[in-house]
């Protein structure tokens, strides 16, 4: 396997001593498709960027896909993460939040594949497995649970960067209603006019992001959402 790009500058080289740093490289490139977008990223405007020539950028990167990782994890390093509480689900939506701001600065992180992870990226996850490390799981479904976190956090705030809000869904309640006169439609009629009407009312982002962590959390580790077992014991009874 290749080198890691962060390993790599521990291999020995020939010539003078870098005028660059790697996090010097991510900065420049998180400026540069932060005001223009991602199809702006090249060597040579990056080059331009620190103010040297894209043929010295080879002396750091391999080339254009080598900018990526350093871009995604120079964002990371913006993660302020609070010692963690032992509350697994007060743990993980504090993480999630800081992801969630992070990915609204920062749209085109959806659109970066996914790369090696830098020393940023690894504390996040790091970070990650150890708010969820006191629902016991074990490896495989731990990092189940990071790809979904992960995920879940990715594409709403992708949703958000893009004008979208969680009431749009489906064109929005007042299009759904008005579509209701037009089709066979039993459940959607049964949900805006019985007992569920108040479904029609907008959706507030922050409640739509918090339940859809409450949901990917109950169905991962059940044990962590004491408050939902509460309540379906008080149904049983």
């Amino acid at each position: 396997m290749p080198t890691s790009l962060w390993l790599r500058t521990d291999e020995p080289k020939r010539g003078p001593r870098p005028t660059y740093t790697l996090d010097d490289i991510g900065e420049a490139c998180v400026r540069l498709v932060d005001d223009e977008g991602i199809r702006a990223l090249s060597m040579r405007r990056v080059a331009d960027a620190l103010g040297s020539s894209a043929a010295s950028l080879y002396r750091y990167v391999s080339g254009k896909d080598d900018l990526l990782p350093l871009m995604t994890d120079h964002v990371a390093a913006e993660y302020d993460f609070p010692a963690l509480t032992g509350d697994v689900r007060a743990d993980v939506l504090a993480i999630a939040q800081q992801s969630r701001a992070l990915h609204r600065r920062h749209p085109w992180l959806r659109d970066v594949p996914a790369t090696d992870l830098g020393p940023n990226g690894i504390r996040y996850l790091d970070r990650l497995i150890g708010a969820l490390a006191p629902a016991g799981l074990d490896a495989t479904a731990t990092m189940m649970a990071v790809a979904l976190i992960s995920g879940w956090v990715t594409n709403f705030a992708a949703q958000e960067a893009a004008g979208e809000t969680a009431s749009d869904s489906g064109g929005g309640a007042a299009h759904l209603s008005a579509m209701l006169a037009h089709g066979d439609y039993p459940h959607l009629t049964a949900l805006f006019t019985g007992d569920g009407s108040g479904a029609a009312a907008p959706l507030d982002n922050d409640a739509a992001f918090t339940a859809g962590l409450d949901a990917m959390l109950f169905g991962i580790a059940p044990a962590v959402a004491p408050r939902d077992r509460t309540r379906l014991d008080r149904k049983r009874t």
